[in-house]
C-alpha cells in the first residue's frame, strides 16, 4: 500500500466519483492541502519493522524468562504497544495511500491479496505441527470450531481463551485488521469531510475513547482486578481497537491538510514511547497498558516519522535495509512465534538453554520471513491484487 497515490482532501460532488468510491477528487491548493505530496512513505515502512521487532522481543523475552508472564514487567508491554503501533500505522498508511477513484471492492481485493495468503499458509503449518505432535488442539473434534474461526479471522469476537488462542496465536490481530478494512471504505469519506477543527476534535475523541474503555472496566465493570474478560474486551476485541485505527486515519488527514501543529522530532517521540512503557508498567493497572497509556506517544511517533518523508528530511528509517525489513515485517510477525515454538520443543530436549534457543531461532525467523515474503506474499500481491478484467492489455502489433 506504500506505492499508492496520496489521499484526497475533500469530497467533490462530481457524478460517478462519489457512489461506490472510497476516495475523492485530487486535492487542490484552495482547500488547504499541500500539492505534490510524496506517494511513498518509506520511513513508515522502516517503522513497521520496529513494531514487528517489538513483538518478537516480547515473545523472546517470555521464552528466556517465563517468570515475566507473572510479573508483567516492561518487557511484556513492549509487544502490546507494538500491536497498538501497527493499528495506528495501518490507519495512517491506508488513508495516505487511498486511491482517488478507488472502489470498495478493489480495495478489499488488494487487502485480501496482501493478508490472506500468508495467514492461510501459516495456519496450515501450525495445524500440521500440532497434528504431528498429537496435540488436542489439532486432533480433537471439539477444538475445530475454534481453529476454523481462526482461519476465517473471526475468533477474537468470541470471549473464550480457547478461541482467541486458536490456530496461529499471533493472528488474532489480523481479525482486528480485517474488521478495519471492512469499515475503511465507509470511514474514509467521513474523515475526508472533516474540517481542520473537526480533525483535531476527532483525534482527541479517539484518544478519549481509548482511555475511557479501561477506566470503565477498572472502576465500574470489574473493580476486582485483572481477568480474562478484561484482557479480551480491551486488547483483543476488534471494535475496542477501532479508535486506534481511526486515530491513524485522522493523523494522515491532519498531515495532508497543511495544518500547523507542534512538531516533535522522531528520537524524542521514540524515547517518549519507551519511557511511557517503563514508567506506566509500574504505576498503572494492567487494563491501561493494553493501549491507553501509550496511544498518544505512539500517535506522535507515527506523525513525526511520516513528516520526515513528507518534508524531505533525513531519516535513518529510510535506509534501504530497514525499508526491506519493513516490507517483510508482516511475514516475520506471522512466522516468529511458530519458529520460536518449534525450535524450543526441538532443542530444549537436547539440553539447550532457553537463551540459546532464542539466539539460534532469531536468524531462522529472518530467513523464514524472507522466504514467506518472497515466495508467497509478493507473488500473490502481484497476481491477485487486480482482477484480470481490470489489467491493461498490451496491444498486439500488426
Amino acid at each position: 500500500m506504500h506505492d499508492l497515490p496520496s489521499p484526497s482532501s475533500r469530497p467533490t460532488a462530481t457524478a460517478g466519483r462519489v457512489v461506490g468510491r472510497i476516495g475523492t477528487e485530487e486535492p487542490s491548493a484552495k482547500d488547504g492541502t499541500r500539492p505534490g505530496r510524496p506517494r511513498r512513505l518509506p520511513s513508515l515502512t522502516g517503522l513497521r519493522f520496529a513494531a514487528a521487532g517489538g513483538v518478537v522481543f516480547t515473545h523472546s523475552a517470555l521464552m528466556i524468562n517465563p517468570h515475566l508472564a507473572r510479573t508483567l514487567g516492561p518487557e511484556v508491554w513492549v509487544g502490546a504497544s507494538s500491536v497498538s503501533l501497527f493499528f495506528i500505522l495501518s490507519g495512517y498508511v491506508l488513508t495516505h495511500s487511498a486511491r482517488p477513484t478507488d472502489t470498495a471492492r478493489a480495495f478489499w481485493r488488494r487487502r485480501a491479496a496482501k493478508i490472506l495468503p500468508n495467514h492461510v499458509l501459516t495456519w496450515c503449518v501450525v495445524m500440521a505441527a500440532l497434528a504431528c505432535a498429537g496435540a488436542a488442539a489439532a486432533t480433537h473434534a471439539s477444538e475445530w470450531p475454534a481453529n476454523l474461526s481462526s482461519l476465517f479471522l473471526v475468533n477474537t469476537w468470541v470471549p473464550s481463551q480457547r478461541f482467541v488462542s486458536a490456530g496461529n496465536p499471533v493472528s488474532w490481530s489480523l481479525a482486528a485488521e480485517m474488521f478495519f478494512y471492512l469499515l475503511f471504505p465507509l470511514l474514509l469519506p467521513r474523515v475526508e469531510r472533516l474540517s481542520r477543527r473537526g480533525l483535531l476534535i476527532g483525534a482527541g475523541t479517539a484518544v478519549v475513547i481509548v482511555w475511557t474503555c479501561p477506566v470503565l472496566y477498572e472502576f465500574v465493570l470489574n473493580p476486582g482486578g485483572p481477568s480474562f474478560p478484561g484482557y479480551w474486551s480491551l486488547y483483543m476485541l476488534p471494535i475496542a481497537r477501532l479508535p486506534e485505527f481511526v486515530l491513524g486515519m485522522l493523523l494522515a488527514r491532519i498531515s495532508s491538510s497543511g495544518m500547523r501543529i507542534p512538531r516533535i522530532p522522531v528520537l524524542p517521540a521514540a524515547l517518549g514511547v519507551i519511557s511511557t512503557i517503563v514508567v506506566n508498567s509500574t504505576f498503572l493497572p494492567h487494563s491501561f497498558l493494553y493501549a491507553a497509556s501509550t496511544v498518544v506517544p505512539l500517535a506522535m511517533l507515527v506523525y513525526a516519522t511520516a513528516e520526515l518523508d513528507l518534508r524531505g528530511r533525513a531519516s535513518l528509517l529510510r535506509a534501504p535495509a530497514l525499508v526491506y525489513l519493513g516490507e517483510i515485517s508482516y511475514a516475520m510477525y506471522l512466522v516468529h512465534f511458530l519458529v520460536l515454538g518449534l525450535m524450543y520443543l526441538s532443542l530444549t530436549g537436547l539440553g539447550w538453554s532457553n537463551l540459546s534457543v532464542v539466539l539460534a531461532a532469531l536468524p531462522v525467523v529472518l530467513l523464514s520471513s524472507w522466504l514467506l515474503y518472497a515466495g508467497v506474499e509478493r507473488p500473490c500481491v502481484r497476481r491477485f491484487s487486480v482482477s484480470r478484467l481490470a489489467r491493461p492489455r498490451t496491444a498486439t502489433p500488426s
